[in-house]
């Protein structure tokens, strides 16, 4: 991944090969951010999409196969103060707040019918590229039982 800032705004180009969420959150643990708004676009392969079911309190999720351009990408990141963010693959202090991307897609294969919802994750096929317009006040997420979510709180 390359970085791109101004000293409080960032641009990521990811490289092909990388997965999406867990190159952002190990940015996000590195950079720490209050919060940020995220917005960006590329091309990916093989993502992992969800569905919230508010009647089932959870997701329905799908796989994609093959390449797909990301006609949208539009989320937040945020922090979980009790140590348990999400899309982690390496150990982490579960004593320390970690950051939690939610990231929604568009997503359109080369028959032009598009496809979107949560994203899990992506491989980067050719190059994905993410804004990350920081806030000055730090952005948390709180499980909310009745709804079984971690909502900003």
């Amino acid at each position: 991944m390359k970085e791109y800032s101004d000293g409080t705004n960032y641009l990521l180009r990811f490289d092909r090969g990388e997965e999406v969420i867990t190159t952002l959150l190990r940015w996000a643990r590195d950079r720490k951010p209050n919060g940020a708004f995220l917005t960006g676009l590329g091309a990916v392969e093989n993502p992992h999409l969800g569905y919230f079911d508010a009647e089932k309190k959870g997701y329905i999720d799908k796989e994609f196969e093959g390449e797909f351009e990301i006609a949208s990408l539009t989320g937040n990141l945020a922090w979980d103060d009790a140590g348990s963010g999400e899309g982690d693959v390496e150990p982490k202090d579960e004593t320390e707040p970690q950051p939690i991307a939610h990231i929604h897609v568009t997503i359109a294969g080369p028959n032009f019918l598009a496809f979107g919802g949560h994203l899990y994750s992506a491989v980067v096929s050719g190059t994905v590229e993410i804004a990350v317009i920081t806030f000055g006040s730090k952005l948390e997420r709180k499980y909310k039982e009745e709804l079984n979510l971690k909502l900003l709180d």
